[in-house]
């Protein structure tokens, strides 16, 4: 089948496992060459004797340019949004995802606007984002649907953004709000009301005192409205200290102030941190039970990095009630999440690297998309996310030069460097890159390659790896002229990984210790410094295992990981699956001669009872990575 899909309506995850569960592969018809190599190794012979089935995905409104042979294959299909939705404005509904879309055509009969643009936004902001703009007539207003937006992650097509904050500055109660920076940046958005907190308590605490020194309570002790007296804003105040989006602050006295804002301030150090232990807890069992779309797991793996991280900040014992409450929605975790990457897994490397990459692979095509003069890319080699909120709180609590904005990405599987670091900086799925899967070595010219297709010669780009270890000195490579694009690996904390023998606390201990060094700081402020916009990521992450027996195989299988196992046999593949607890990979994405075997939960393929940090295979912590945008603060604090 050849498919014209301008707007993308296949990429939809449940379209693309529907394909998968009816046994058809859809592929993109980019690349003549990839595609071209991809169907004579692999469907040439499938098609002609009917065991494939394929669907050529082409993401415009012709099929013309395909070469003969494949405009052959069989029936030609459309979908368009046009024929979706023809009442309303094309350029305004391209725009949305697949889920916005959904809801969008649930209630599509009830539109009577026009074609006009405005009449769609208003149309879509009420009825899809269920944003009554012309309801936000004050503060508390404004911060409860901010609030809302930027809980949930609610983000909204920049067309139709610009329309809601053109409606909203129109309102006449929000006087000098920065109504723009609050709607679009998240960051922004917690920065104002962490220091709308600090006002707040102020106020309250005036007050209080006013009362307790037996003054009269006249005009000057009346606090004003504040948006945190609203019962719904305060409601969700307690999500937001407890997942770390704000932060409790000290120097305030807590019994004379409300009892619900406690969560807000430092009152026992540790009695709170094991409080948001608990709290954390709560939210991850709503979450878990209730995820099955791939955006859903980059809201929980952040919550749960959270969690993470305060255990081992506060070095709580593997016996604590509290561990071992973490320990249970781990496994809960671990069980549901292999579920989801089973099923859902392959439609993730179809979806557009636009407005934010899903994939690592997408990571390439979607820097090149922003069209930044100089780029640099830095690669913390095997840093899983809980080690991401670690070095982050490090440099915002004692740097605090930076402003991070973050979106997690998965990795791909196995989680190894060889597949995923090498996908990272090729730009393409692992089975175009069959020849060198099993080495990193090649790593550098594909980067070079990659960029020079987008018309950057190989002498501006620079590919450097071994980095972060000693102390920093400027990388040499970096000080040419001219250079546009840089692939930076800092390859310490996979070392750390591999060499830990305390597991995750030592690695705690580890990271403490170079963050101390200053050397992840020094080479950021430097990047920015040179002009180059900063983005940073990681290949894979890792997670601590406990051995059930090492697999005597020796030389039989081409990738000996602790959690993950490569076999090029598939009869010695299917029977180590029937003899040890393991998962067998679908192997979607990866060459057809590649057979994966991965540990299951918290196991690893070592010695019996032995405690290991490792990586290869389909948990949270090793899949989902972090993608962050990094800039540096000005004087008064902002970008």
């Amino acid at each position: 089948m050849l498919a014209m899909d301008p707007d993308g309506l296949l990429l939809d995850e449940k379209i693309s496992a529907k394909l998968t569960e009816k046994k058809i592969e859809m592929h993109e018809y980019e690349d003549p060459v990839a595609f071209r190599y991809l169907y004579e190794s692999r469907f040439r012979m499938g098609l002609s004797n009917k065991s494939l089935h394929l669907l050529v995905r082409v993401a415009d409104n012709s099929l013309e340019h395909l070469p003969f042979d494949i405009l052959q294959l069989g029936k030609r299909l459309k979908f368009s949004l046009s024929s979706l939705f023809p009442k309303m404005s094309a350029p305004i509904i391209k725009h949305l995802e697949n889920a916005e879309l959904d809801a969008l055509y649930k209630v599509y009969n009830q539109y009577l606007g026009s074609i006009s643009d405005n009449e769609t936004c208003d149309f879509i902001l009420r009825r899809v984002f269920k944003v009554a703009y012309d309801t936000i007539n004050s503060e508390a207003d404004l911060v409860r649907y901010l609030l809302s937006k930027h809980y949930q992650h609610k983000n909204y097509p920049e067309i139709i953004e610009n329309y809601l904050i053109k409606q909203l500055k129109n309102q006449e109660n929000f006087g000098d709000l920065p109504i723009e920076n609050l709607i679009k940046s998240t960051d922004f958005f917690y920065t104002y009301l962490q220091d709308q907190w600090r006002e707040f308590l102020d106020e309250q605490q005036k007050m209080s005192d006013a009362i307790l020194d037996g003054r009269q309570m006249d005009g000057m002790y009346t606090p004003p409205t504040h948006p945190f007296l609203d019962p719904d804003v305060r409601r969700l105040l307690d999500n937001l200290f407890t997942e770390g989006k704000l932060k409790p602050v000290a120097g305030y006295n807590a019994n004379r102030l409300p009892e619900w804002a406690k969560v807000g301030l430092i009152i026992d150090p540790i009695a709170d941190e094991k409080r948001r232990i608990k709290n954390i807890i709560d939210i991850l069992k709503d979450q878990v039970g209730a995820a099955n779309k791939y955006q859903d797991w980059l809201k929980i793996v952040k919550v749960y990095s959270e969690m993470k991280d305060i255990i081992l900040s506060l070095e709580l014992a593997k016996g604590d009630p509290l561990v071992n409450e973490a320990f249970e929605i781990e496994a809960k975790i671990d069980n549901n999440f292999a579920e989801w990457m089973l099923q859902f897994y392959g439609s993730l490397r179809n979806l557009p690297y636009l407005p934010q990459p899903v994939m690592l692979h997408h990571i390439p095509h979607y820097l090149a998309s922003q069209q930044h003069y100089k780029i640099a890319l830095v690669v913390l080699d095997g840093m899983s996310y809980i080690q991401w909120t670690q070095i982050r709180k490090v440099m915002e609590n004692e740097n605090n030069k930076f402003i991070f904005k973050e979106k997690p990405i998965y990795a791909w599987v196995p989680t190894i460097t060889s597949v995923s670091r090498q996908a990272l900086f090729t730009g393409e799925i692992p089975m175009y890159f069959a020849d060198s899967i099993d080495t990193a070595t090649k790593e550098q010219a594909a980067w070079k390659l990659f960029w020079e297709n987008q018309d950057i010669p190989k002498m501006y780009t620079v590919y450097e790896k071994s980095l972060g270890k000693g102390d920093y000195a400027p990388i040499e490579s970096l000080q040419k002229p001219n250079i546009k694009v840089a692939g930076l690996v800092i390859d310490v904390l996979d070392e750390l990984v591999h060499g830990s023998l305390q597991g995750y606390e030592g690695i705690y201990a580890e990271i403490k210790v170079w963050m101390k060094n200053g050397y992840l700081v020094q080479l950021l402020e430097d990047l920015i410094s040179d002009g180059f916009e900063v983005y940073l990521t990681s290949d894979h992450g890792n997670k601590e295992s406990i051995g059930i027996g090492r697999l005597s195989q020796g030389v039989l299988a081409e990738t000996r990981g602790e959690r993950v196992r490569i076999y090029k046999d598939p009869a010695l593949w299917e029977e180590t699956a029937a003899k040890y607890s393991s998962i067998k990979w679908s192997g979607d994405g990866l060459p057809d001669d590649i057979f994966v075997l991965l540990s299951q939960n918290n196991e690893a393929f070592i010695k019996e009872g032995e405690t290991v940090v490792g990586h290869g295979s389909i948990s949270l912590e090793e899949v989902i990575v972090p993608f962050v945008r990094v800039k540096k603060k000005n004087d008064s604090g902002e970008v």
